[in-house]
């Protein structure tokens, strides 16, 4: 039996990634950084850039549909016993706040099931992982696996790892399977092909609800022929655009969301301008992350 490895076993960075579990917890429960006044002159600023680093991230439209159609189909797939469950993938242009949405997504319910589950500090609720470059089906649990902190050895194939990680999460409580840049599996190359079947099997197998994230997977090898019909008879697609700018309701939303910003910003000359929001749109291309 394959089992993780504790906390205290291995020595993580400060700032690990989010696909391991140690910095995803360390995501989830990232207190933000003190938001001393723009003029204290104790505030060095070194301290300042830190803090800047770790801004809020903004909730957008966007952010509160995607969460509202998870908590769907959360409910959907509660009871669902044998099958593949329904899913969502986020799909876009490249730099629209995909990942970042995809992550505040799992943020927050990694948060509600501590709420629910008191004490229980041994519940994984969340899985985040990235498709890898090239990706085949042993490397894709595999990910699953170095998340989970479970010791791979080359010994170990892909059956027996992805056993011991379907197991392990169905006994952690994982609830929430998010994946990112699933563009990456090319369905019309042999790899690409077997790893969208290996993605299918393990949704299958772990009583969880997946949500990919995806650059314009609508015109992606993953929805063609027989696979791609699965994947979108069982995933619902978001699409996931530059904010509009159009209606005064646009426009709106727009202004709140830079005002929100500017009322983060720690700057030592602030200039606080309405009409300058208007000028951001076409330079930022009304991209919600930058």
């Amino acid at each position: 039996m394959v089992s993780p490895i504790s906390n205290d076993a291995v020595g993580f960075a400060p700032l690990a990634p989010p696909t391991v579990w140690q910095g995803w917890d360390a995501f989830v429960h990232r207190a933000p950084a003190p938001a001393r006044d723009a003029d204290d002159p104790a505030w060095p600023q070194a301290e300042r850039e830190d803090y800047h680093s770790e801004l809020a991230v903004m909730r957008t439209p966007a952010m509160d549909s995607v969460f509202t159609a998870v908590r769907r189909l959360l409910l959907v797939n509660r009871r669902q016993q044998a099958g593949a469950r329904r899913g969502l993938i986020i799909s876009g242009p490249a730099t629209t706040g995909k990942t970042t949405t995809m992550m505040a997504l799992g943020r927050s319910f990694q948060l509600a099931d501590a709420r629910q589950h008191p004490g229980q500090d041994g519940r994984r609720p969340v899985l985040f992982i990235s498709v890898p470059p090239a990706a085949t089906p042993k490397m894709l649990v595999s990910e699953f696996a170095r998340f989970l902190g479970m010791p791979i050895t080359d010994r170990l194939n892909q059956t027996q790892i992805t056993g011991a990680v379907c197991d392990l999460l169905c006994e952690l409580g994982t609830q929430l399977v998010l994946i990112d840049d699933v563009h990456l599996l090319d369905t019309q190359r042999r790899a690409g092909a077997e790893t969208s079947d290996q993605l299918k099997y393990l949704g299958e197998r772990i009583p969880a609800t997946f949500v990919y994230s995806a650059i314009d997977v609508e015109t992606s090898s993953l929805l063609s022929g027989v696979r791609g019909a699965q994947i979108a008879g069982r995933f619902k697609i978001f699409r996931h655009r530059p904010l509009a700018y159009a209606t005064e309701q646009d426009r709106a939303v727009w202004d709140d969301l830079v005002r929100a910003m500017e009322d983060l910003l720690r700057l030592r000359a602030p200039a606080r301008n309405p009409r300058q929001a208007r000028r951001l749109p076409p330079r930022t291309h009304r991209r919600a992350d930058r």
